[in-house]
């Protein structure tokens, strides 16, 4: 009798188990079916953000054009750009032809500016580097 009794234990627990499976993977479904409803709403949410944040991309560039383009009575900002426009291409050129004639010209008034604005060691340096270019000799070009 209590072989059979511990059978019958055996058997009940064997289908309580079973019963437990099922239910877990019905469980398992359930979440996955949530789990996909919650990607979808995700999804969804995500592809409103992109739709809201394209309109408002658009809008701010629609107000940017807008806010470029130079009004009819506003001849004041244009006004300051151009005269910034012709002092930087006038010390452009300044620059330009001060460049133009330390190379080619010659470089010995401007050799005693350079060092009180860096020491003695870059200026040997800078000596070293850039007097063959500075200084131009023609010996060898001569034919005599």
């Amino acid at each position: 009798m209590a072989i059979t009794e511990v059978w019958d234990g055996v058997a009940e627990v064997h289908m309580a188990l079973n019963n437990q499976a099922t239910g877990l993977l019905n469980l398992k479904k359930d979440i996955r079916g949530v789990l996909e409803q919650m990607e979808d709403i995700q999804l969804e949410i995500l592809g409103e953000r992109a739709q809201c944040y394209t309109q408002a991309r658009k809008e701010e560039q629609l107000a940017s054009i807008a806010k470029s383009r130079p009004q009819v009575g506003c001849l004041e900002g244009f006004k300051g750009q151009l005269w910034l426009l012709a002092l930087r291409l006038l010390l452009g050129t300044l620059l330009a032809c001060i460049t133009a004639y330390v190379y080619v010209v010659d470089p010995v008034p401007f050799e005693g500016l350079v060092p009180p604005l860096l020491s003695r060691a870059t200026v040997w340096k800078l000596r070293a580097l850039l007097g063959p270019f500075l200084h131009l000799e023609v010996d060898d070009f001569l034919p005599f």
